[in-house]
């Protein structure tokens, strides 16, 4: 083990005992009815003047994350330890014009999502929202897609348990946002409210693909979403399915690969074409857009008090191509509530199926180790196409050390059973029936 990851290993130790102490203590001092966890107060307006209603709030997450693994898990986790995955810092802007029209505005300041080492400024929301009656809502401009429970409020830890949203779930969503139109119909009720949701637009995408010869590359695409959802939230039962229809493009207008035809030029030899600049072969298969059709289902009920259960699954089909995502995933957890302490264990999984698993595999099999172009290009081929197979399991805690801050913990060991897209291979070759540990620290607030 490490020097830095016993040093996280310890001060994860650490938290966990003084958590758990705080909870008991906190817990002792409880009557026998279970109490709502305090809620952050409203930011007081910043201008109001002249019918116009503007309101200022900030949220920001500090977490470090590190592994025990050489290589880069989830684009930024090693042995040696990041702030790059979970860090971020926002504000968001609020105007409200008149009872029914109103604007939003939330930029973050983050890791790029174009760029391997780069910090970004991107506007996660700007829509304009007219309600006509308490129980209609129409939104135009950059939303989130409403596909998952923590789904529009992702990005502001607080207002969550985990120390990081189970990426086995939330990465088969081809995107977490767009921009066009929305509308959300409510139904109030005594016991909680029911909300229907239909929307549609575009997603500007980077879709990184990391090879080991190649190293990280970002292929600019554009997708085109229309989706429906319909939510219910109360107290004590909260759940959620929807159904999203996705095509994507390449935003640069090249077509995208299909299928690859297998040449076997004499007996006993034989390759993938995956280029149309590799001669031999009739030419690659191609389309000018793939369909990913994804359908989920979440759940988040009270089962006793102070204790409950998430869990989120959802299925993504494509159609149109061999070569992109097909995958299933999900995940349950249980929390238990002791005061301001929550602490989790969790158990998710995310599997691929079907042809870009088998795709991949033959790829794999047909380059082996040569360096020749031919089998480094089949293996870059193989790089390419989004496999997952892989089982996390963890346990972790929140601490709410006021009504607007966390302080979380997290560890979390995923079995990689024959590849996974989340991790970046290295030169010596895929990285299958292996395992990665990774603690966890963060601190939320909102402002």
């Amino acid at each position: 083990m490490t020097q830095p990851y016993r040093v996280a290993l310890s001060a994860l130790s650490a938290l966990t005992a003084l958590t758990f102490w705080a909870g008991h203590v906190a817990a002792q001092a409880q009557t026998s009815q279970p109490q709502p966890q305090p809620q952050p107060q409203a930011v007081q307006p910043a201008v109001r003047a002249a019918g116009l209603d503007v309101r200022v709030s900030g949220f920001a997450t500090l977490g470090y994350a590190i592994s025990d693994q050489p290589w880069r898990w989830q684009r930024f986790t090693d042995k040696h330890g990041t702030l790059w995955r979970d860090s971020i810092v926002g504000g968001q802007l609020d105007a409200r014009f008149s009872p029914n029209w109103s604007a939003t505005a939330q930029l973050t300041l983050s890791p790029s999502t174009r760029h391997e080492r780069q910090w970004a400024v991107e506007a996660a929301w700007a829509f304009v929202s007219w309600r006509p009656d308490n129980d209609w809502l129409l939104r135009a401009g950059k939303q989130r897609v409403p596909i998952f429970l923590n789904a529009e409020n992702r990005d502001v830890g607080q207002t969550y348990a985990f120390a990081r949203l189970p990426a086995e779930a939330y990465a088969v969503s081809p995107t977490t946002d767009y921009t066009g139109l929305s509308v959300s119909r409510t139904w109030q009720r005594d016991s909680g409210e029911l909300s229907a949701d239909a929307y549609g637009g575009r997603a500007q995408i980077s879709d990184r693909i990391h090879s080991r010869e190649l190293g990280p590359q970002y292929v600019p695409v554009h997708t085109d979403i229309f989706g429906a959802a319909l939510t219910w939230r109360s107290e004590a039962l909260n759940w959620r399915v929807g159904l999203i229809r996705a095509v994507t493009q390449r935003s640069d207008g090249q077509l995208l690969p299909r299928s690859y035809p297998f040449v076997s030029p004499f007996p006993g030899f034989g390759y993938f074409q995956v280029s149309n600049d590799i001669p031999g072969g009739p030419g690659i298969r191609s389309t000018d857009a793939i369909t990913n059709h994804i359908v989920n289902l979440s759940l988040d009920a009270r089962v006793a008090p102070n204790w409950r259960v998430v869990t989120e699954v959802a299925r993504n089909i494509q159609s149109r191509t061999d070569l992109g995502a097909n995958t299933v995933g999900g995940y349950v957890a249980v929390l238990h509530t002791l005061g301001h302490l929550t602490p989790y264990v969790s158990l998710a999984r995310l599997q691929t199926l079907g042809a870009p698993r088998k795709v991949s595999e033959a790829l794999m099999a047909s380059a082996g180790s040569g360096s020749d172009a031919l089998s480094v290009a089949q293996r870059v081929a193989a790089d390419s196409i989004p496999v997952y197979d892989q089982t996390s399991a963890g346990v972790g805690a929140a601490y709410a050390l006021s009504p607007r801050s966390q302080l979380k913990g997290e560890w979390m060991h995923t079995r990689i059973g024959r590849r996974s897209a989340m991790a970046d291979d290295p030169p010596e070759g895929t990285l299958s029936q292996t395992g990665v540990n990774v603690l966890s620290l963060s601190y939320s607030v909102v402002f």
